[in-house]
Protein backbone atom coordinates (compact mmCIF):
# COMPACT_ATOMS: atom_id res chain seq x y z
CA UNK A 1 0.00 0.00 0.00
CA UNK A 2 1.42 3.39 -1.03
CA UNK A 3 0.17 6.86 -0.02
CA UNK A 4 -2.28 7.12 -2.94
CA UNK A 5 -3.80 3.73 -2.11
CA UNK A 6 -3.96 4.66 1.58
CA UNK A 7 -5.75 7.92 0.79
CA UNK A 8 -8.24 6.08 -1.38
CA UNK A 9 -8.78 3.44 1.31
CA UNK A 10 -9.56 5.85 4.15
CA UNK A 11 -11.93 7.92 2.00
CA UNK A 12 -14.26 4.95 1.44
CA UNK A 13 -17.66 5.48 3.02
CA UNK A 14 -18.32 3.77 6.33
CA UNK A 15 -21.71 2.12 6.96
CA UNK A 16 -22.77 5.15 9.01
CA UNK A 17 -21.79 7.56 6.24
CA UNK A 18 -23.65 5.47 3.65
CA UNK A 19 -26.80 5.60 5.81
CA UNK A 20 -26.50 9.39 6.07
CA UNK A 21 -25.99 9.79 2.31
CA UNK A 22 -28.98 7.51 1.74
CA UNK A 23 -31.16 9.98 3.68
CA UNK A 24 -31.15 8.66 7.24
CA UNK A 25 -31.73 11.62 9.61
CA UNK A 26 -28.65 12.67 11.60
CA UNK A 27 -30.55 12.47 14.89
CA UNK A 28 -31.45 8.85 14.21
CA UNK A 29 -27.85 8.01 13.31
CA UNK A 30 -26.63 9.62 16.52
CA UNK A 31 -29.05 7.58 18.60
CA UNK A 32 -27.75 4.38 17.01
CA UNK A 33 -24.13 5.32 17.67
CA UNK A 34 -24.50 6.61 21.22
CA UNK A 35 -27.04 4.17 22.68
CA UNK A 36 -24.25 1.77 23.74
CA UNK A 37 -22.34 4.41 25.75
CA UNK A 38 -23.21 5.48 29.27
CA UNK A 39 -23.39 9.10 30.38
CA UNK A 40 -21.00 10.34 33.10
CA UNK A 41 -21.74 12.73 35.97
CA UNK A 42 -20.41 15.55 33.76
CA UNK A 43 -23.19 14.92 31.26
CA UNK A 44 -20.73 13.60 28.67
CA UNK A 45 -20.71 10.15 27.13
CA UNK A 46 -17.91 7.78 28.12
CA UNK A 47 -16.23 6.01 25.21
CA UNK A 48 -14.79 2.78 26.61
CA UNK A 49 -11.97 0.88 24.95
CA UNK A 50 -13.94 -2.39 25.05
CA UNK A 51 -16.12 -1.00 22.21
CA UNK A 52 -13.15 -0.14 19.98
CA UNK A 53 -10.31 -2.54 20.85
CA UNK A 54 -10.01 -6.30 20.70
CA UNK A 55 -8.55 -8.16 23.71
CA UNK A 56 -4.77 -7.69 23.79
CA UNK A 57 -4.79 -4.64 21.55
CA UNK A 58 -3.10 -1.54 22.95
CA UNK A 59 -3.19 0.66 19.84
CA UNK A 60 -6.00 1.04 17.31
CA UNK A 61 -6.27 3.34 14.29
CA UNK A 62 -9.80 4.56 13.55
CA UNK A 63 -11.11 6.95 10.90
CA UNK A 64 -13.76 9.37 12.18
CA UNK A 65 -17.15 9.29 10.43
CA UNK A 66 -17.92 12.42 8.42
CA UNK A 67 -21.24 14.25 7.96
CA UNK A 68 -22.51 13.86 11.55
CA UNK A 69 -21.74 15.66 14.80
CA UNK A 70 -20.08 13.76 17.65
CA UNK A 71 -21.68 14.57 21.00
CA UNK A 72 -19.63 15.67 24.05
CA UNK A 73 -17.68 12.71 25.32
CA UNK A 74 -14.48 11.55 26.97
CA UNK A 75 -12.57 8.26 26.87
CA UNK A 76 -11.04 5.68 29.19
CA UNK A 77 -8.04 5.63 26.83
CA UNK A 78 -5.62 8.21 25.40
CA UNK A 79 -6.66 9.54 21.99
CA UNK A 80 -4.52 11.22 19.36
CA UNK A 81 -6.55 13.06 16.73
CA UNK A 82 -4.82 13.73 13.39
CA UNK A 83 -6.32 15.74 10.53
CA UNK A 84 -5.47 13.83 7.35
CA UNK A 85 -7.17 16.36 5.08
CA UNK A 86 -9.46 19.37 5.37
CA UNK A 87 -10.18 20.67 8.88
CA UNK A 88 -11.62 19.46 12.16
CA UNK A 89 -13.74 21.78 14.30
CA UNK A 90 -14.06 20.69 17.92
CA UNK A 91 -15.27 22.08 21.21
CA UNK A 92 -12.72 21.05 23.83
CA UNK A 93 -13.51 21.77 27.46
CA UNK A 94 -15.84 24.58 26.41
CA UNK A 95 -13.45 26.14 23.89
CA UNK A 96 -13.83 26.01 20.10
CA UNK A 97 -10.66 24.67 18.48
CA UNK A 98 -10.10 24.40 14.71
CA UNK A 99 -7.33 22.04 13.67
CA UNK A 100 -5.91 22.14 10.17
CA UNK A 101 -4.63 19.42 7.88
CA UNK A 102 -1.54 17.92 9.53
CA UNK A 103 -2.37 19.16 13.03
CA UNK A 104 -2.61 16.93 16.09
CA UNK A 105 -4.61 17.01 19.33
CA UNK A 106 -3.98 14.60 22.20
CA UNK A 107 -6.66 13.96 24.82
CA UNK A 108 -6.26 12.40 28.23
CA UNK A 109 -9.03 10.47 29.97
CA UNK A 110 -10.56 13.62 31.50
CA UNK A 111 -10.90 15.73 28.33
CA UNK A 112 -14.54 16.37 27.38
CA UNK A 113 -14.85 17.29 23.71
CA UNK A 114 -17.27 17.17 20.78
CA UNK A 115 -16.82 17.38 17.00
CA UNK A 116 -18.81 19.29 14.41
CA UNK A 117 -19.96 17.44 11.32
CA UNK A 118 -17.19 17.15 8.73
CA UNK A 119 -17.49 17.58 4.99
CA UNK A 120 -16.48 15.17 2.23
CA UNK A 121 -12.81 16.22 2.37
CA UNK A 122 -12.57 16.46 6.17
CA UNK A 123 -10.73 13.25 7.03
CA UNK A 124 -9.83 12.79 10.70
CA UNK A 125 -7.81 9.79 11.87
CA UNK A 126 -7.71 8.81 15.55
CA UNK A 127 -5.08 6.72 17.27
CA UNK A 128 -6.56 5.09 20.37
CA UNK A 129 -4.03 4.01 22.99
CA UNK A 130 -4.77 2.13 26.19
CA UNK A 131 -3.23 3.58 29.31
CA UNK A 132 -1.40 0.29 29.76
CA UNK A 133 0.61 1.07 26.63
CA UNK A 134 2.01 4.21 28.22
CA UNK A 135 2.84 2.37 31.42
CA UNK A 136 4.61 -0.53 29.74
CA UNK A 137 6.30 0.90 26.68
CA UNK A 138 5.98 4.62 26.22
CA UNK A 139 7.10 5.85 29.62
CA UNK A 140 10.03 3.49 29.92
CA UNK A 141 11.45 4.65 26.59
CA UNK A 142 10.51 8.33 26.42
CA UNK A 143 11.83 9.27 29.87
CA UNK A 144 15.33 8.25 28.87
CA UNK A 145 15.49 11.21 26.53
CA UNK A 146 15.63 13.77 29.36
CA UNK A 147 13.54 16.01 31.52
CA UNK A 148 11.78 17.76 28.66
CA UNK A 149 10.40 14.41 27.52
CA UNK A 150 9.42 13.57 31.09
CA UNK A 151 7.37 16.73 31.31
CA UNK A 152 5.54 15.97 28.06
CA UNK A 153 4.87 12.41 29.21
CA UNK A 154 3.36 13.74 32.44
CA UNK A 155 1.26 16.26 30.51
CA UNK A 156 -0.14 13.47 28.34
CA UNK A 157 -0.75 10.82 30.98
CA UNK A 158 -1.48 12.46 34.34
CA UNK A 159 -4.84 13.79 35.42
CA UNK A 160 -4.45 17.56 35.55
CA UNK A 161 -6.61 20.19 37.22
CA UNK A 162 -7.23 22.37 34.17
CA UNK A 163 -6.10 21.54 30.65
CA UNK A 164 -6.59 17.89 29.67
CA UNK A 165 -5.43 18.09 26.07
CA UNK A 166 -2.39 19.11 24.05
CA UNK A 167 -2.57 20.84 20.67
CA UNK A 168 0.29 20.65 18.18
CA UNK A 169 0.32 22.92 15.12
CA UNK A 170 2.13 20.15 13.27
CA UNK A 171 1.05 21.02 9.72
CA UNK A 172 4.42 22.73 9.12
CA UNK A 173 6.34 19.56 9.95
CA UNK A 174 6.30 17.07 7.02
CA UNK A 175 7.88 14.40 9.22
CA UNK A 176 4.66 14.12 11.24
CA UNK A 177 2.71 13.35 8.06
CA UNK A 178 5.30 10.78 7.02
CA UNK A 179 5.16 9.00 10.40
CA UNK A 180 1.35 9.00 10.38
CA UNK A 181 1.34 7.46 6.91
CA UNK A 182 3.60 4.65 8.13
CA UNK A 183 1.41 4.07 11.20
CA UNK A 184 -1.75 3.86 9.10
CA UNK A 185 -0.23 1.62 6.43
CA UNK A 186 1.15 -0.68 9.11
CA UNK A 187 -2.22 -0.89 10.86
CA UNK A 188 -4.32 -1.42 7.76
CA UNK A 189 -1.72 -3.84 6.36
CA UNK A 190 -2.22 -6.13 9.38
CA UNK A 191 1.09 -7.94 8.89
CA UNK A 192 2.99 -10.09 11.39
CA UNK A 193 4.14 -8.15 14.47
CA UNK A 194 1.88 -5.19 13.70
CA UNK A 195 1.28 -4.15 17.33
CA UNK A 196 5.01 -4.16 18.12
CA UNK A 197 5.79 -2.06 15.03
CA UNK A 198 2.96 0.36 15.90
CA UNK A 199 4.38 0.85 19.40
CA UNK A 200 7.74 1.83 17.92
CA UNK A 201 6.16 4.23 15.44
CA UNK A 202 4.13 5.88 18.20
CA UNK A 203 7.33 6.46 20.19
CA UNK A 204 8.82 8.16 17.12
CA UNK A 205 5.62 10.16 16.58
CA UNK A 206 5.57 11.53 20.13
CA UNK A 207 9.25 12.40 19.94
CA UNK A 208 8.68 14.34 16.72
CA UNK A 209 5.67 16.08 18.27
CA UNK A 210 7.87 17.09 21.18
CA UNK A 211 10.34 18.66 18.75
CA UNK A 212 7.49 20.43 16.97
CA UNK A 213 6.22 21.79 20.28
CA UNK A 214 9.65 23.06 21.21
CA UNK A 215 10.41 24.62 17.83
CA UNK A 216 7.01 26.09 16.93
CA UNK A 217 7.47 29.84 16.99
CA UNK A 218 3.72 30.40 17.17
CA UNK A 219 3.57 28.41 20.39
CA UNK A 220 6.52 30.34 21.80
CA UNK A 221 4.96 33.68 20.96
CA UNK A 222 1.82 32.83 22.91
CA UNK A 223 2.14 33.60 26.59
CA UNK A 224 1.88 29.96 27.60
CA UNK A 225 3.38 28.88 30.90
CA UNK A 226 3.58 25.30 29.66
CA UNK A 227 5.75 26.32 26.72
CA UNK A 228 7.80 28.50 29.06
CA UNK A 229 8.36 25.51 31.35
CA UNK A 230 9.45 23.40 28.39
CA UNK A 231 12.00 26.07 27.48
CA UNK A 232 13.29 26.17 31.06
CA UNK A 233 13.62 22.41 31.20
CA UNK A 234 15.29 22.37 27.80
CA UNK A 235 17.87 24.86 29.04
CA UNK A 236 18.67 22.66 32.06
CA UNK A 237 18.88 19.58 29.85
CA UNK A 238 21.44 21.24 27.60
CA UNK A 239 23.45 23.02 30.31
CA UNK A 240 23.09 20.87 33.44
CA UNK A 241 26.81 20.14 33.81
CA UNK A 242 27.74 23.74 34.61
CA UNK A 243 24.62 25.93 34.76
CA UNK A 244 23.76 27.92 37.88
CA UNK A 245 20.48 29.45 38.99
CA UNK A 246 21.69 33.08 38.54
CA UNK A 247 22.97 32.28 35.02
CA UNK A 248 19.70 30.65 34.05
CA UNK A 249 17.70 33.50 35.56
CA UNK A 250 19.72 35.96 33.49
CA UNK A 251 19.18 33.91 30.33
CA UNK A 252 15.38 34.06 30.79
CA UNK A 253 15.13 37.50 32.39
CA UNK A 254 13.82 36.09 35.67
CA UNK A 255 14.92 36.37 39.27
CA UNK A 256 16.39 33.06 40.42
CA UNK A 257 13.93 32.67 43.29
CA UNK A 258 10.94 33.14 40.97
CA UNK A 259 12.44 30.73 38.44
CA UNK A 260 12.95 27.87 40.88
CA UNK A 261 9.52 28.52 42.47
CA UNK A 262 7.92 28.27 39.02
CA UNK A 263 9.70 24.98 38.34
CA UNK A 264 8.61 23.63 41.70
CA UNK A 265 5.00 24.64 41.12
CA UNK A 266 4.75 23.15 37.64
CA UNK A 267 6.99 20.08 37.90
CA UNK A 268 7.24 19.34 41.66
CA UNK A 269 11.02 19.76 41.43
CA UNK A 270 13.25 22.75 42.13
CA UNK A 271 16.06 23.94 39.88
CA UNK A 272 18.63 22.07 41.98
CA UNK A 273 16.58 18.86 41.92
CA UNK A 274 16.28 19.00 38.12
CA UNK A 275 20.02 19.56 37.73
CA UNK A 276 20.84 16.69 40.11
CA UNK A 277 18.49 14.32 38.32
CA UNK A 278 20.00 15.12 34.95
CA UNK A 279 23.52 14.58 36.29
CA UNK A 280 22.51 11.28 37.82
CA UNK A 281 20.93 10.17 34.56
CA UNK A 282 24.21 10.66 32.79
CA UNK A 283 26.02 8.83 35.59
CA UNK A 284 23.66 5.86 35.31
CA UNK A 285 24.12 5.72 31.54
CA UNK A 286 27.93 5.79 31.85
CA UNK A 287 27.94 3.16 34.59
CA UNK A 288 25.69 0.86 32.58
CA UNK A 289 27.57 1.17 29.29
CA UNK A 290 31.24 1.98 29.99
CA UNK A 291 34.18 1.01 32.20
CA UNK A 292 35.35 4.59 32.67
CA UNK A 293 37.10 4.96 36.07
CA UNK A 294 35.18 6.88 38.74
CA UNK A 295 37.84 9.58 38.83
CA UNK A 296 37.01 10.41 35.18
CA UNK A 297 33.29 9.62 35.27
CA UNK A 298 32.40 12.00 38.11
CA UNK A 299 33.63 15.21 36.38
CA UNK A 300 31.96 14.09 33.15
CA UNK A 301 28.61 14.22 34.98
CA UNK A 302 29.19 17.76 36.22
CA UNK A 303 30.37 16.95 39.77
CA UNK A 304 33.46 18.53 41.30
CA UNK A 305 33.33 16.61 44.56
CA UNK A 306 33.44 12.80 44.37
CA UNK A 307 32.12 12.37 47.93
CA UNK A 308 29.10 14.54 47.15
CA UNK A 309 28.49 12.47 44.01
CA UNK A 310 28.61 9.22 46.03
CA UNK A 311 26.15 10.66 48.55
CA UNK A 312 23.65 11.81 45.93
CA UNK A 313 23.95 8.59 43.93
CA UNK A 314 23.30 6.41 46.97
CA UNK A 315 20.30 8.56 47.94
CA UNK A 316 18.89 8.06 44.46
CA UNK A 317 19.71 4.40 43.78
CA UNK A 318 20.13 2.90 47.25
CA UNK A 319 23.57 1.53 46.44
CA UNK A 320 27.09 2.68 45.57
CA UNK A 321 28.03 3.49 41.96
CA UNK A 322 30.35 0.47 41.91
CA UNK A 323 27.56 -1.94 42.90
CA UNK A 324 25.19 -0.28 40.42
CA UNK A 325 27.73 -0.79 37.64
CA UNK A 326 28.32 -4.42 38.61
CA UNK A 327 24.63 -5.26 38.73
CA UNK A 328 23.74 -3.54 35.48
CA UNK A 329 26.81 -4.59 33.51
CA UNK A 330 26.11 -8.21 34.45
CA UNK A 331 22.63 -7.91 32.98
CA UNK A 332 23.82 -6.63 29.62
Amino acid sequence: MDKAELDQYIRRYTPGEEEYLAGCPQAELNEKVFEKFRVTDQGAYLFESVHFMAPGEKIVVSRQDRFSRVRPHKHDYIELCYVWSGICVQEIEGKKVTTLQGDVCIFDTQAVHSLEAGGENDIVVNILMKKEFFDAAFLSRMTRQGIVSEFLVEAVTKSRQSKHFLYFAAHKNPRIQDIMEHIMMEYYGGDLGMQEVLESYVIILFTELLRTWRDDSRQKDSVSQEVQILELLGYIEENYEHCTLPEMGKAFGMHGNYLTALLKEKTDRSFVEHVQEQKLKKARALLENTDIPMSELVPMCGYNNINFFYKKFKESEGCTPAKYRKDHRNKS
